[in-house]
């Protein structure tokens, strides 16, 4: 099956109106200190055994998952004789990475390499280097796609403006385009609702969102009673200290949070749902995605640390309808505790600061 047959039975499933799921391959791999929770190949064959199943075939990964070694977990399993289309990604600052033309084309050849592939399906920019600038690393990323390396163009963990500037470089000189965007979205954490969902509309992006479960905080194993919620360590996942050395836990624990994750709970457990469930629900059902809509191709990215949850997750996703309004209304509760002192939903992405004039890049001047 080609990239090109592999994109039109996407559009179809879209068009079907089924939910476009994206297994992501970030806790999957050896190294148990960089992350990997689904260590063994025999486990990670089941799992992806499952997704497809019920009737998936996207992953995603990226250079810098589970220490550098998740690509080559990947081309253990045999993605391509599976017919898995892979995105991977590439983050600047990490493993010797940077956005700089000759280093992000060698570091992507590494990623083909460790996939043992010749392309993907997706390429995205991991999140922005803001040294470098984005004309460059655009045409570099235009040269591979003229290559044949991959077949659609993405961005994570960007700014509306930036998608928007980006957007305009591209069309200027005549590269290559981004279509489709990573973010975090989640019933507590809806940052991306007021600008950059409506930037992906105008600029013809697709809105691929992850953290679905607000990184685990929805369900029962982070305690959220602490005094001090800096105190609270958990041992895996995205807020543990083999994620960014806990960078996002220093960024997300605080008293707002705990408070938004407990009405996520408290509202669930009142409707005798799991808060899981309703996570994955309200996002396919009540959020600003376009999913079920005829033509929508916004997509979820899921993660498992078991096989079980693998299950539940396409479960609530798959066969769980929309929720009562009364649980709708009630889950606002975490939004409006979380929207004045969230974090901004590009916050992962580092600073907003460039290491370049743009007027200079754009026009010869300072």
């Amino acid at each position: 099956m080609t990239l090109l047959d592999n994109h039109d039975q996407r559009a179809t499933m879209a068009s079907a109106g089924k939910p476009r799921v994206i297994l992501g391959l970030m806790t999957f791999g050896p190294d148990v200190e960089n992350g990997g929770r689904i260590t063994d190949l025999d486990t990670f064959n089941k799992a992806l055994d499952i997704f497809q199943a019920r009737g998936y075939d996207e992953v995603d990964t990226a250079r810098i998952y589970v220490g550098g070694k998740q690509e080559a977990f990947t081309r253990e399993a045999d993605w391509k004789s599976r017919g898995l289309r892979v995105a991977t990604k590439l983050w600047p600052g990490l493993m010797g990475v940077s956005h700089k033309a000759d280093v992000l084309i060698e570091n992507f050849e590494t990623s083909l390499k460790e996939l043992g592939a010749d392309s993907v399906d997706i390429f995205y920019l991991h999140a922005p280097d803001r040294n470098v600038p984005y004309t460059e690393t655009l045409s570099a990323v235009n040269a591979l796609y003229t290559a044949g390396k991959f077949r659609q163009f993405g961005l994570s963990n960007f700014t509306a403006f930036e998608v928007a500037e980006i957007v305009t470089t591209c069309a200027h000189h005549g590269w290559v385009k981004p279509t489709i965007l990573q973010a975090p979205y989640n019933i507590a954490t809806r940052g991306i609702e007021a600008q950059l969902i409506p930037a992906c509309r105008r600029y013809g992006l697709d809105v691929v969102v992850f953290s679905p479960t607000f990184g685990g905080l929805f369900g029962p194993h982070i305690p959220l009673d602490s005094k001090d919620p800096q105190s609270v360590v958990p041992k895996e996942g995205r807020f543990s200290n083999n994620f960014f050395g806990g960078g996002l836990r220093m960024a997300y624990f605080n008293e707002n949070t705990f408070r938004a994750a407990q009405i996520v709970r408290a509202t669930s457990q009142k409707a005798g749902l799991d808060p899981i469930e309703v996570a994955f629900r309200w996002l396919v059902h009540h959020s600003a995605l376009n999913i079920k809509s005829a033509g929508g191709n916004d997509g979820i990215l899921i993660g498992a640390s078991s096989l079980g949850q693998l299950e539940a997750n396409l479960d609530a996703v798959l066969e769980k309808g929309p929720l009562d309004q009364n649980v709708v209304l009630e889950l606002e509760g975490a939004w409006d505790i979380m929207k004045g002192s969230a974090p901004p939903y590009w916050g992962v992405g580092g600073p907003l600061k460039y290491g370049y004039e743009l007027e200079k890049e754009w026009f010869g001047r300072a």
